[in-house]
């Protein structure tokens, strides 16, 4: 019976011990929760500073990269007024040009037909040498001149064409056949030496004379000046080397 009572009371002390550790447990998991949440809590907090520090560093980077990109429009801004002024200028002398051009026109034109008609009285009262290509060269500047279709400046650039090929005669010697002046049925050798004396040679050199500028006619030459002839007109087509040669002139009065 004793035996049974003290089990009974150890029973009760157990159930009454257990029942003390329950709740004690429990606040101790209660505890480890709260304390894992803290940490969490903190864990996320810190997250969100460090991504408010990112956002911030970012937020900067693009406020420095608007204000050097508003830099660099403002001074392509600044480039393009000066630009935009240069070109103002440049459309204002060319106005004051093309207000000029009309009157240009109407002095070329005279100035152009009498540079023609000089040109033309020059090769009338020149050596009569290549006249007929002359002549053609002449009448072609003269067709253009009168084509409205042409423009001033090509009109201009054949006028001094025209002049340029007749300067070039004055240099050197020049050979080329062509028909005798007064025999046109026959072929001759001409020789020329610049513009101070044209001479013509028979095939068979039985024949030599100069062109007189003073009387238009042709004076015959003597025998040894045939010799020179023939010499100077093999040096002109490139038949032999280059030498001295000497041009029969008309001394004048």
């Amino acid at each position: 019976m004793l035996k049974t009572l003290i089990a009974k009371r150890l029973m009760l002390a157990s159930a009454a011990g257990l029942m003390m550790a329950v709740p004690a447990q429990a606040q101790l998991e209660s505890a480890m929760s709260t304390a894992k949440a803290s940490t969490a809590a903190s864990a996320a907090s810190q997250s969100r500073v460090e991504d408010s520090d990112d956002a911030a560093d970012s937020a900067a980077r693009e406020y420095r990269a608007v204000l050097q990109q508003k830099d660099n429009i403002a001074l392509f801004v600044a480039q393009q007024d000066i630009y935009l002024q240069s070109q103002k200028s440049e459309i204002q002398s060319l106005q004051r040009q093309l207000g000029t051009v009309e009157s240009i026109k109407q002095g070329m034109a005279p100035m152009m037909l009498r540079m023609t008609a000089q040109l033309e009285d020059a090769i009338n009262a020149d050596l009569p040498f290549n006249i007929n290509e002359r002549k053609a060269r002449i009448e072609n500047v003269k067709s253009i001149l009168s084509d409205p279709d042409v423009s001033p400046a090509e009109q201009y650039r054949r006028v001094l064409n025209a002049y340029k090929i007749e300067v070039s005669y004055g240099q050197g010697i020049d050979s080329y056949e062509g028909a005798h002046p007064t025999r046109p049925g026959n072929v001759v050798n001409f020789i020329r030496f610049g513009r101070t004396s044209l001479v013509y040679v028979s095939k068979d050199e039985s024949e030599v004379a100069k062109y007189n500028a003073e009387t238009g006619e042709w004076d015959v030459l003597g025998g040894a000046d045939a010799l020179d002839m023939r010499q100077a007109i093999r040096i002109a087509r490139g038949e032999a080397a280059p030498g001295i040669v000497y041009a029969p002139v008309t001394i004048r009065n």
